[in-house]
């Protein structure tokens, strides 16, 4: 079954840079390299083709592709997370640290008005942050399978909220009714409404429902 635009595929990957991985999939593989994230939900993941669910590079090798392949590809910076921008280093005098009593050390990450930099200088009373993403810059390499093409609709619905939420199977439940979709989850925190607006508009454009509505509540059964 060949892979197009749109259509729903579930993926496993593992990602590397400069040798190391930074990215994966697998539980497992993530255990036996000491690098298993309690927060993480791992296995196969739901993206939609052509959505952006993956960075540029990964995104444009799934088409042409077919259920069941497995294979090997190099992203150039600019199909990965962006070449360095020299515009995103910046300048900070060290007496900003000494009001917040902050010792500036390299490689020391910070929330700077919402945005993540990692002090890359100190030196003369100067810190130089670097603003750009971790990644900019860098060659990643990535082992791709695709696991199975997910056409019912009802699937289709829950795994993207899934992903979207890293919720448990059994945490989401969803009912359709002619053009309307109804998804009920369980979990400790809230969905804010930005990160509504944004499932719900994908859910729309890529599965056309007309109405989608999502609550919070405890879940009896999954049918």
């Amino acid at each position: 079954m060949t892979i197009k635009k749109k259509d729903f595929v579930q993926v496993e990957y593992v990602g590397k840079v400069d040798g190391k991985i930074f990215d994966l999939t697998d539980e497992a593989l993530a255990k036996k390299e000491g690098i298993y994230k309690e927060e993480m939900l791992y296995g196969p993941i739901t993206v939609v083709v052509g959505a952006g669910h993956l960075i540029k590079g990964l995104d444009k090798s799934l088409e042409g592709k077919n259920v069941g392949d497995s294979y090997d590809i190099e992203i150039q910076p600019e199909d990965g997370f962006g070449s360095k921008n020299p515009k995103m280093l910046k300048i900070v005098p060290q007496n900003a640290f000494k009001d917040q009593k902050i010792k500036p050390q390299v490689g020391m990450q910070l929330n700077i008005d919402g945005i993540i930099g990692a002090i890359v200088s100190v030196s003369s009373g100067r810190i130089v942050i670097d603003f750009n993403h971790p990644l900019s810059g860098k060659i990643l390499s990535y082992h791709m399978k695709i696991k199975n093409m997910i056409t019912e609709k009802k699937e289709q619905v829950a795994k993207l909220f899934e992903t979207y939420t890293n919720l448990e199977p059994e945490n989401v439940k969803v009912e359709i009714a002619d053009k309307t979709v109804k998804i009920v989850y369980h979990s400790k925190k809230d969905l804010n409404e930005k990160a509504k607006e944004v499932i719900t508009e994908d859910i729309k454009k890529y599965t056309g429902f007309e109405t989608v509505e999502i609550t919070k509540g405890q879940l009896k059964s999954k049918e």
